[in-house]
């Protein structure tokens, strides 16, 4: 009578005993993939670590700092240097006298961010060419200017940055 029992509980024992080792080696397969992926990461092509690779790394991230450091201060540097360039310019050609024509004659104006600068004036003629130059300070000329010279400071001054 007690037989029966047993063998209920051996089989029972059994079917345990097998999911158990169904689960080891499930285990055992997953450890074995993490290992070689552990491996993987710990050597690298030349034999390296992880670890050496990643300080490896931060080094070089220190130094992309620096250099975009280096590269903030230069654009600085230029962009002061580049309020004192000629960035507003103003052109007007024009016939100088009636019987002239292809308005050889012409009035430019070169001004700086903070719209100093010069007019500069040329005037053609048959037999001779004169060329003016006229100081500009903060958008103004202390100098009495022609209409064509008025022209272009006006087109200088009304250029965006």
């Amino acid at each position: 009578m007690w037989f029966p029992i047993y063998g209920i509980i051996v089989i029972f024992i059994g079917i345990i005993l097998l999911f158990l080792l169904g689960y080891i080696i499930r285990l055992n397969i997953r450890l074995n993939r993490l290992h070689k992926k552990y491996d993987f990461f710990m050597q690298g092509a030349s034999g390296q670590s992880i670890e050496y690779k990643l300080q490896e790394e931060v080094r070089h991230l220190y130094g992309l700092k620096d250099i975009v450091q280096k590269i903030q201060d230069e654009q600085q540097a230029i962009l002061s240097i580049q309020n004192h360039c000629f960035c507003k310019i103003g052109l007007k050609k024009y016939d100088a006298f009636d019987n002239m024509g292809n308005q050889l004659s012409f009035a430019i104006t070169l001004l700086n961010k903070k719209n100093d600068g010069f007019c500069l004036s040329s005037i053609y003629g048959r037999n001779e060419s004169r060329v003016f130059a006229k100081p500009i300070i903060n958008g103004t000329c202390t100098y009495s200017m022609s209409d064509e010279e008025k022209d272009s400071l006006s087109q200088a001054l009304q250029h965006e940055e």
